[in-house]
Formats: C-alpha cells, sequence, structure tokens
C-alpha cells in the first residue's frame, strides 16, 4: 500500500475543517475531487474513515487510528521541510574542513570565524592533518573541504589552486644569513638543514629546491613544526618553510629571510571530492574561501 502526501493533506483537511467544501479550498481542489481522494484512501486501507451525512462529517474509531499516524507523519515532514530550508538558508548545517597545521595555525581559523559571525548556526569541524591524510579524507567522505599542498588525484578529487605561498629561511638570529633582506638558494650551500617529515607537503616542496645546492644533512627529520622552531633557535641548523608555518616556527632567537626565487613557493589548493555535490553550508564556505584567494592573488599581483 502507497499513501501519497495528497492522501495525508486530505485526511487532515476534512478532520479539522468536518465540511467537504471548506477542506476542499484548504487543498485547492473541488469538492468532488476531495471526496473522491477520500474514496480512494478508504477503499486502500479497506475500512472508512469517516462517517457523513449530508449535514456532518465525523471520524470512525479506524479514522481515530489514522488520525494519530497522519499527524505524526505531517509533522515529521513539517519538521523535515523546516531542516531542509534552515539549510538552504544557512540557518543551519556543517561545515568539515580539513588542513595542514600550518594552514589551521592562521590562515584558516580567521575565516571559520569570519563565516561563523555570518551564520552562526553553521556548525564548523577542523582537521589538521598533514597533506596525505587530508586527501584521505576528502576521498573517504568524512571531510567536505581540504586545504592542502597537493592536488591528489584529479579522478578523485577537484582540486582548484588558491595561491602560491613564498617559501622563508628560518635561521638562529645570530646566523650569517639572518640579517640579510633576502637569500637565494645558493646562499645555503655547506648550511647544516633540519630537515621535516617526509609524509608532509613541506618536506615534499622544499627537496627539489634543494636537490643541487648542497646542505649538510644534519640527520634531524622532525615532524612538528614547532619542534623545528625549537631546533633552530638552539642552533642546529637551518631551514625552509612557507608562510603561514611561520607562525608555529618563529620564536625569541628565530629569524624568518624571503627566499628569492620564483620556484620558493607553495601552491596551495582548494579541494572537494570529485562528483559529490557539497551540502548548502559547504558551499557558501567553499565559494568564500575561493573568493578570497582570488582577492589575494590579484593583491600580490
Amino acid at each position: 500500500m502507497k499513501l501519497s502526501g495528497r492522501y495525508i493533506d486530505a485526511f487532515l483537511a476534512l478532520e479539522e475543517t468536518r465540511h467537504f467544501g471548506l477542506a476542499a479550498q484548504r487543498c485547492h481542489v473541488s469538492p468532488s475531487a476531495l471526496s473522491q481522494t477520500i474514496s480512494r484512501l478508504e477503499a486502500q486501507l479497506g475500512t472508512r474513515l469517516f462517517d457523513r451525512d449530508t449535514r456532518n462529517v465525523s471520524l470512525t474509531p479506524e479514522g481515530e487510528t489514522f488520525s494519530q499516524g497522519a499527524h505524526r507523519i505531517a509533522a515529521e515532514m513539517r519538521a523535515t521541510l523546516d531542516e531542509v530550508s534552515d539549510r538552504l538558508q544557512k540557518r543551519a548545517g556543517r561545515v568539515s574542513v580539513a588542513a595542514p597545521p600550518s594552514m589551521a595555525a592562521n590562515w584558516l581559523p580567521e575565516r571559520m570565524a569570519l563565516f561563523k559571525a555570518q551564520y552562526p548556526g553553521i556548525e564548523l569541524k577542523l582537521s589538521d592533518v598533514v597533506s596525505d591524510r587530508c586527501l584521505d579524507l576528502i576521498r573517504q567522505g568524512h571531510a567536505d573541504i581540504g586545504i592542502n599542498a597537493q592536488p591528489g588525484n584529479p579522478l578523485e578529487v577537484d582540486a582548484r589552486v588558491l595561491f602560491n605561498e613564498p617559501m622563508f629561511l628560518i635561521c638562529q638570529s645570530g646566523h650569517v644569513l639572518a640579517s640579510q633582506a633576502h637569500v637565494v638558494l645558493k646562499d645555503l650551500k655547506n648550511q647544516p638543514f633540519i630537515q621535516t617529515v617526509r609524509s608532509g607537503s613541506v618536506w615534499q616542496h622544499v627537496q627539489p629546491l634543494l636537490r643541487n645546492v648542497g646542505t649538510v644533512d644534519t640527520g634531524l627529520e622532525v615532524f612538528q613544526l614547532g619542534t623545528l622552531g625549537g631546533l633552530v633557535a638552539q642552533g642546529f641548523g637551518v631551514s625552509i618553510v612557507p608562510q603561514f608555518a611561520l607562525t608555529l616556527c618563529l620564536r625569541e632567537g628565530v629569524v624568518a629571510v624571503p627566499i628569492q626565487d620564483k620556484k620558493a613557493v607553495r601552491p596551495v589548493y582548494l579541494i572537494k571530492r570529485k562528483h559529490h555535490s557539497l551540502s548548502a553550508a559547504a558551499q557558501s564556505f567553499y565559494d568564500i574561501l575561493l573568493s578570497e584567494a582570488n582577492g589575494l592573488k590579484k593583491t600580490r599581483a
């Protein structure tokens, strides 16, 4: 048995008005059409729901039972429609974002705060993870949006360049390069270098830059950028990090120096799952991030 919403609406209208003419007006049909709808409903159920004569319409005992379920269905449908409307109007919803720690430390939280102020009813979730894990969360549908320094497999994700993030040398404040306005890569020849973990995007972008420079391997490889800053501050060596990672690295005794080289940048991508629509809330945040990044690229240009 299949009962359409039209049957439920007709039943509830007649139950409330107890008049075929008034119920028909509420349902925007003729009295005869409403009567036929009620008759078909009763035929499907195999019982009368209303006792009616020329003057009175009243519920039968089976009609009383059907009424309870009809009201539950109508209430659930209203709640569902209200929830969909709230989500479309961005009064409710949820956005899950994945990003590497460097982006999650400063740039992204600022944008999240602005979004939250505009749409306070939307829940925001942030996963600060390395690049490979960020892509996994997007592919698996556990995150709606990714901010990542690796574009991922184009068959699985859509990736758009937000901007190119400049790279900086970080060194101890007393280092010979610390007072320079900028450095070039060849300045790092014979310098003891501290590596970041190989699964992270920083290592993946720094290694091509250093391929022919001739730095000295310190044997140190760290996962946390805060640890990297601590080692640099104590004079264990120098390193290279992207701009937004400086928040995690800089401290007393550490200096950041711009690198003058067109290749010394880290592209940052806005990523979503391929062939899957975003929710209204997630799409709105995606569009805001893309718009802001476009403005940032124009400013730098």
